[in-house]
């Protein structure tokens, strides 16, 4: 039989016809060493990819063989059945006998026409599968053994081909814990730049995969270990674990041995990098533990690392680079404000000039335009105040210095307590995310003895967003007292500001204590403050929110408790791209009657896919033209907070016929989110932005528009230049995780449908564009960067011409026709004269008297060339501290490589710590700019003007 076979494979043409050795198979008097032959030839891919359809005939057979007990080569027999059904595309049958034989997951090697490879990487495709169906069905299913041990066979194979984060990939989906530390285990001690992004990956994936609290803790305890197994690991990233965890005291403990080891720059770093990403809770925590410490030797370090959490050295950097770079453009502000004609627009420009000057400390439009800020009367006037708290953002020790002419003096209040009510929220936006116990006690002080509703309702809000996620419970009873005073405005700003204070940390007494007075309380404006405080208290929980988000969506009567679950489903999961949270608010926007619940289903996906514009795009492409108005709005702010400073021009295009749109409110979604998309782009990077800012002047001074959409104008004007220019709005930290203060902050601003006060909070989410170096001292040296690209590239925006220069242009010198004749007459006459002198003949011709063809003749003016001067050369340069836009960061290097090291690279951005390594070269500091706030007269009211 064997000679036969060889004859019949080395036949011309390939082995075809395989008839014979079928009968053969099929037949019982045929002998075993002949069917064993016959098995062991056709399970090589050369011949069966020729005769497998013969023999898929016999495959009855074939089986009825492996029953046979006594048949010594079933494994020839299984492989070749599993590789014929593999050939009919019946997979789950070839897995079925694959695994009856030695199915080796090692593809052989490929000769001729066979390629084993495709057939074990399908069976390998659907063991997996099957795996993780039993799994998912019941995770504490038995799984068959010998599927357990392909499973296992696969893992090793990838193992050792070094394939580690195939075998991490494959435990998230199967969520089987024992896989996930196998691959970790098997990563060197040494860890390379590869290896160390497989671990920032296996964060990534755990933090967004909306894994259960105990799984997640468990993985992160994994990645920890494995740092610190490293000879030098990296602490900074430790600290981050530490963060996910809420391990407060390890991550102390982490800074105090590295002060105490040697290395107190890194000390600092981490410090810098937990004030900035952990929440507020979580750094007082941490400072509590360094409150116990013993007196050491040298204090200065640990003193160092107290004053940098507590966010004192964050927030002088901060303000300094933003006072140092303000490049808001003062004449556009005046432009706008001539073509105001409405409460609205006074009210938008206000709001406006505080996200512009956010940071800056520079009032000038206030103080210039007094007269005209007194016409607010009301709530404008509360808006006017407040809005000082984001323009002297940051100014902790001068605070109450600026807000001294509108805070209540001796208990007594002006008026209704609007300026009072402004006052007190703008001290708490100046302590935004930083309410240290005496700005807390402060405000707790006025909330306690407000005795009307406008400054019940701004020490409210001001005490929450200073308290954001402190999680403090003396503080959430403060604001609860005022909930239960059951009043329309000022409960609606407690519900946002227990939210706030409660943020991430949301628990079953919270939620039912809200959720039953959602229900009772008759006042819609409470009920929608508490959906937006469930909210923010709900971010990032993922699975552990559900029983809440399931409890609140059930309420089939109730359309403000379903908005709320679906606010509080799209806040635990922000920024995760969980497909099937997106699936679920698709189904809420597709069923659900109300058009709350829609609009916010809507907005929801733009949350959770936040980490993934391109897939955002997908799913709200077809949503822009959604034929319900709300679903519209929701979709363009979708686009906008997925898609926030990045210059998206799929999602531009997707906005601009949005512009137009019959429904006003859509009309200023659209406004709103393109100025969070062209948020601090140029015209290279952003073709469309520099049209967009005059579609946005052009929109405000429209004497026609709605005012709801000139409102939006406004605050789009605002947002593109939040921060002096010199911010962005981003919804993920450096490391690309999703920001609690961002997500707050934009949820927040979206409240801003229904009350325009809360169009400041989106300040939270307001990231300063910098780059600040500071050494092991704390200061600021004069440090020189390059910057390896032009810089046409990362440039403000042109500012806008004033009126006088629109209007009077340069003057244009302008020659008559006449005066042209009568200087080329008396030109030619001296010609002659001085010709006839010299004895030379006069050839010059005298002009034409008139102009050919009888036409008139035009004046002949005389014009210079306008000759614009571009920066063509591939680097510049910038002084520390830098603005350094987030798409920027990968092209700076420090233009002197001895003199500093820093503690983390560039491209996270913000404040870096360095070692100064050059000890013979004395080093020179940047001058500190210390801004003297003056306290602002009062904004008199005279209605009569008004």
């Amino acid at each position: 039989m064997l000679t036969l076979l060889n004859r019949w494979k080395s036949a011309p043409g390939g082995p075809t016809n395989a008839g014979a050795f079928m009968r053969v198979l099929e037949s019982p008097k045929s002998s075993t060493n002949d069917k064993i032959a016959i098995l062991r030839a056709f399970n090589d891919w050369n011949i069966l990819v020729n005769t497998w359809f013969e023999v898929a005939d016999i495959l009855p057979a074939i089986e009825k063989v492996l029953d046979s007990p006594n048949f010594p080569e079933k494994n020839a027999a299984s492989l070749l059945v599993s590789k014929v059904y593999y050939c009919l595309e019946q997979y789950d049958k070839a897995l079925q006998f694959a695994l009856m034989g030695d199915f080796n997951v090692v593809p052989a090697v490929q000769t001729g026409l066979g390629n084993d490879a495709e057939y074990v990487n399908k069976i390998i495709e659907t063991a997996i599968d099957t795996y993780k169906s039993i799994k998912q069905q019941n995770s504490e299913a038995a799984v068959p053994a010998i599927l357990e041990e392909l499973v296992n066979k696969i893992v090793t194979r990838n193992l050792e081909k070094h394939e580690v984060w195939y075998v991490i990939s494959l435990g998230f989906e199967l969520k089987n814990l024992h896989l996930i530390e196998k691959a970790i285990s098997a990563l060197p001690s040494e860890l390379n730049n590869r290896n160390q992004v497989t671990l920032v990956e296996t964060l990534n994936r755990v933090m967004s995969g909306g894994f259960e609290k105990n799984f997640r803790l468990k993985v992160i305890d994994l990645v920890i270990k494995t740092y610190l197994k490293c000879p030098s690991p990296d602490m900074s990233k430790i600290c981050e674990c530490y963060v996910f965890t809420g391990n407060s005291d390890d991550a102390a403990d982490t800074i105090i041995n590295l002060i105490t080891t040697g290395k107190p720059s890194v000390g600092y770093q981490i410090a810098f990098d937990l004030y900035e990403n952990a929440s507020q809770g979580f750094v007082d925590k941490v400072l509590r533990r360094f409150a116990a410490l013993e007196k050491t030797a040298d204090p200065i370090p640990i003193e160092r690392v107290i004053s940098i959490l507590n966010g004192h050295e964050t927030v002088k950097a901060y303000l300094d680079f933003f006072v140092r770079h303000n490049h808001t453009d003062p004449i556009l502000m005046e432009e706008i404000r001539e073509n105001i004609r409405t409460a609205s627009g006074h009210n938008a420009l206000l709001i406006a000039n505080g996200l512009m000057q956010y940071g800056t400390t520079c009032d000038d439009f206030l103080r210039n335009n007094l007269a005209w800020v007194g016409k607010a009367t009301n709530w404008n006037k509360f808006n006017a105040v407040a809005s000082l708290g984001l323009i002297h953002h940051g100014q902790e020790s001068s605070a109450l210095k600026v807000l001294d002419p509108y805070l209540p003096r001796d208990g007594s209040i002006d008026g209704f307590g609007f300026k009072e009510g402004g006052a007190m929220f703008a001290y708490g936006l100046i302590h935004a995310k930083h309410g240290d116990a005496t700005v807390m006690s402060t405000l707790a002080q006025w909330l306690k003895s407000a005795e009307n509703e406008p400054v019940r309702h701004g020490s409210c809000l001001g005490y929450g967003v200073a308290g954001l996620g402190s999680s403090s419970a003396s503080a959430y009873e403060k604001v609860r007292e005022v909930l239960q005073r059951d009043e329309a405005v000022s409960g609606e700003s407690a519900g946002i500001a227990m939210g706030l204070i409660m943020a991430g940390n949301l628990n079953s007494e919270v939620f039912s204590e809200l959720k039953q007075y959602t229900i009772d309380t008759q006042h819609d404006k409470t009920q929608r403050g508490i959906r937006t405080g469930l909210a923010c208290a709900a971010f990032g929980l993922q699975q552990d929110a559900e029983i809440y988000i399931d409890e609140a969506l059930k309420a089939k009567s109730n359309p403000m408790l379903r908005s709320t679950g679906v606010c509080m489903l799209a806040m635990a999961y922000a920024g995760t791209g969980n497909a099937d949270v997106v699936r679920r608010l698709l189904e809420k926007v597709a069923t659900d009657p109300n058009l709350d619940v829609k609009r916010y289903a809507t907005i929801g996906i733009g949350f959770v896919l936040s980490n993934d514009p391109s897939t955002c795009l997908l799913y709200i492409g077809m949503l822009t033209e959604h034929f319900n108005g709300h679903v519209r709005y929701g979709a363009a702010m979708a686009l906008g907070i997925a898609c926030a400073a990045s210059g998206n021009m799929e999602a531009i295009s997707l906005l601009e016929p949005m512009i137009s749109d019959k429904e006003g409110f859509v009309r200023n979604g659209a406004l709103l989110a393109l100025s969070l998309i062209m948020c601090q782009q140029s015209d290279y990077s952003c073709p469309k932005v520099n049209g967009f800012r005059k579609q946005l002047v052009k929109k405000i001074g429209e004497k026609n528009e709605d005012s709801l959409v000139k409102f939006g104008a406004i605050i789009a004007q605002g947002l593109l230049d939040i921060g002096g220019q010199n911010a962005s709005v981003l919804m993920h930290n450096s490391d690309g995780q999703a920001d609690m203060a961002s997500m707050v902050g934009m949820m927040c601003f979206l409240h801003g449908w229904f009350w325009h006060s809360m169009h400041f909070f989106i300040a939270l989410a307001a990231k300063p564009s910098c780059l600040v170096l500071i050494n092991e001292n704390l200061k600021t040296p004069i440090v020189e960067y390059t910057c390896l690209a032009n810089s046409q590239r990362f440039a403000y925006p042109p500012r806008a011409e004033s009126k006088k220069d629109k209007d009077v242009k340069k003057i244009e010198t302008v020659v008559l026709s006449i005066t042209g004749k009568k200087t080329a007459a008396r030109r030619a006459a001296a010609e002659e004269k001085k010709k006839a002198l010299l004895g030379t003949p006069n050839i010059a011709s005298a002009p034409s008297s008139s102009a050919p063809n009888g036409e008139d003749e035009k004046m002949e003016v005389d014009t210079k060339p306008v000759i614009v001067k571009k920066d063509t050369k591939p680097t510049h340069k910038l002084l520390n501290p830098a603005r350094v836009l987030p798409a920027q960061r990968e092209y700076i290097i420090l233009s002197d490589h001895n003199g500093y090291k820093p503690m983390k690279p560039f491209s996270k951005g913000g404040i870096v710590v360095a070692d100064h390594l050059d000890a013979a070269k004395e080093e020179q500091f940047v001058a500190e700019s210390n801004p003297d706030p003056k306290p602002h007269s009062t904004f008199e009211i005279n209605i009569n003007d008004y």
